[in-house]
């Protein structure tokens, strides 16, 4: 399920995907390498959605290609938010193992250097905005590895490929500023959903 996906392997148990997110900047090139991969489960082990394509830096610096890596897992939500809908997915949980990254999606403007480019990431994504992005999203707490950057290689590229689906009409029930993220930490989501099963080796 590589490239244009069908998450036909979700079932109306599943509330919650996991959205791992990555980058990788190939020497001497004008492009970053950008992966996105959806899982199942808090450990990652069950795959559902992966993509990979190749974009124009916005800078070539370490920071504002890790920010535009959260674009591209933005823009891959807005995609396929239709179809996660029609599978009963309502929530996403970002994943990433880059502590500055998550700082700065928590709080955008806790460097003011670099909150142009956060803001430049979610603009087309907010209420009203022409990708709006209408399911729940959460942030994880960062983890020690994150399971997207196996992907960040050129034989997964997949440039070009139509889009799964269009943006759904609805009521916006999320804003991307981070004082509105409905869930945090992955933590405060099992509280809202005790029936889950405990997850072990947090």
């Amino acid at each position: 399920m590589k490239g244009n996906v069908i998450m036909d392997v979700i079932n109306s148990n599943n509330s919650t995907v996991y959205c791992h997110f990555s980058f990788r900047r190939p020497r001497n090139v004008d492009y970053g390498i950008f992966a996105v991969a959806f899982y199942l489960d808090f450990e990652g082990k069950k795959l559902t959605a992966q993509a990979t394509k190749k974009f124009p830096l916005w800078k070539d610096h370490q920071f504002i290609t890790a920010i535009q890596s959260y674009e591209y897992a933005l823009s891959c939500i807005y995609e396929w938010q239709g179809i996660m809908r029609s599978k009963g997915i309502t929530n996403v949980m970002l994943v990433t193992d880059n502590s500055t990254l998550a700082g700065w999606i928590e709080n955008p403007k806790k460097n003011k250097k670099y909150t142009e480019y956060m803001n430049r990431a979610v603009v087309n994504y907010k209420a009203g905005a022409p990708k709006e992005i209408i399911l729940s999203i959460g942030l994880c707490d960062v983890r020690d590895y994150e399971k997207s950057y196996k992907f960040c290689k050129e034989e997964y590229i997949k440039n070009n490929v139509k889009p799964v689906v269009k943006n759904t009409v609805g009521i916006h029930v999320i804003d991307l500023e981070s004082s509105n993220l409905k869930y945090k930490t992955i933590e405060q989501l099992e509280k809202e959903n005790p029936s889950k099963p405990e997850i072990i080796g947090m």
